[in-house]
C-alpha cells in the first residue's frame, strides 16, 4: 500500500503526515530547511498526533540546530544534485554556479545568510522557467490571464485563487525536474476552470498530461 501525504497544522506550522500500515509513530526533521514529516498508523487520531508532535518540540529544535551546524553538501536544481559549499568570508555576497562545479556561496556572514541567498537565486531561476512555461500552457489550455508569484511553502506545491486569477508556486519547485514543474503548472491552470479535484478537473489534467499520475507520484517522493 502506498502512503498518501496529508497536511496537519500544529501551532501554526504545517506538518506533512503519511499514514502507513505501521504500529509506531515516526517524526523526521527534513533537510535542508527543517520541515517536519510524520509517519503514523492508518487510523491514528489527528488531535493525538498534534499533541505528540508538541511533546517532541525540544527534540525538533535540537535536530534543527544540528542541521544549521551541519549544512548539506549538495543542493538540487531542476532535478539535478550539485555539490554545495557555503563560505563565510568577507567581500560581496554572491552565488556562483557552474554546471560541472556546482554551487559556491561566498561573502556571507553565516550559513543562514548563505541559504537565504541561495534560495533567492533558485527563485530567480524558477521564475525564468515559469515565465516561459506558463504562456505556453495558457495558450494550449485556453486559460485566462493570470498573475503569479513564488513563495516558500511547507505544505503545497502550488495554489490558485480563482477570484483574483492569481497562482502561487512553491519556491522549492526549483529543486524539481522541469516535467514535474510542468505538472504543477497544468494542475493550477486547470483550477481556473474547476475549483475542486473532481472528475472534470482530473479529466482536464489528463487531456493535456496523460502521465499526470506518474508525475504526481514522482513529485511526492523525496529528493535523492
Amino acid at each position: 500500500m502506498k502512503s498518501e501525504s496529508e497536511f496537519l497544522e500544529v501551532d501554526g506550522e504545517v506538518v506533512e503526515v503519511r499514514r502507513k500500515p505501521i504500529r509506531h509513530w515516526h517524526l523526521r526533521v527534513m533537510p535542508p530547511d527543517g520541515r517536519l514529516r510524520v509517519s503514523i498508523p492508518l487510523h491514528a487520531d489527528g488531535d493525538a498526533v498534534s499533541a505528540w508532535i508538541r511533546g517532541k518540540s525540544a527534540w525538533v529544535q535540537k535536530q534543527r540546530s544540528r542541521l544549521r551546524r551541519e549544512p548539506p553538501d549538495r543542493v538540487w536544481l531542476f532535478g539535478v544534485p550539485y555539490p554545495l559549499k557555503i563560505s563565510p568570508d568577507t567581500g560581496e555576497a554572491v552565488v556562483l554556479f557552474g554546471e560541472g562545479e556546482g554551487f559556491l556561496v561566498r561573502g556571507v556572514r553565516s550559513l543562514d545568510e548563505g541559504w537565504r541567498l541561495l534560495r533567492a537565486w533558485q527563485g530567480e531561476r524558477l521564475a525564468r522557467c515559469l515565465a516561459e512555461m506558463l504562456p505556453h500552457w495558457q495558450e494550449r489550455m485556453h486559460a485566462p490571464s493570470v498573475r503569479w508569484r513564488i513563495r516558500p511553502c511547507k505544505s503545497i506545491w502550488g495554489s490558485c485563487t480563482r477570484a483574483t486569477g492569481r497562482l502561487t508556486f512553491n519556491l522549492y519547485l526549483a529543486e524539481r525536474s522541469p516535467d514535474l514543474i510542468e505538472y504543477v503548472v497544468v494542475h493550477e491552470l486547470a483550477h481556473l476552470f474547476h475549483a475542486h479535484h473532481g472528475p472534470a478537473f482530473w479529466a482536464m489534467v489528463a487531456r493535456y498530461l496523460p502521465d499526470w499520475q506518474q508525475r504526481r507520484s514522482a513529485l511526492r517522493r523525496p529528493l535523492g
